[in-house]
């Protein structure tokens, strides 16, 4: 899916961050190749969360 969404001239740029039970660093590698702009994994904390998501739509990549 997210590969298709930064396909589209639409959606390329929609800041997307994933969320998962996968933390190994594979899972976060191939996220990082198809385009995703943040990781996280379960559990997560709320707040920091919510702070990534509003550096996310203020233009911010925090998987590098």
């Amino acid at each position: 899916l997210l590969s298709r969404m930064r396909e589209d001239a639409y959606l390329k740029n929609l800041p997307i961050a994933m969320l998962t039970s996968r933390g190994a660093d594979k899972h976060r590698q191939l996220a990082r190749e198809r385009g995703a702009n943040a990781y996280f994994t379960k559990p997560y904390l709320e707040e920091e969360l919510l702070t990534a998501a509003q550096q996310l739509m203020a233009g911010a990549v925090l998987l590098t």
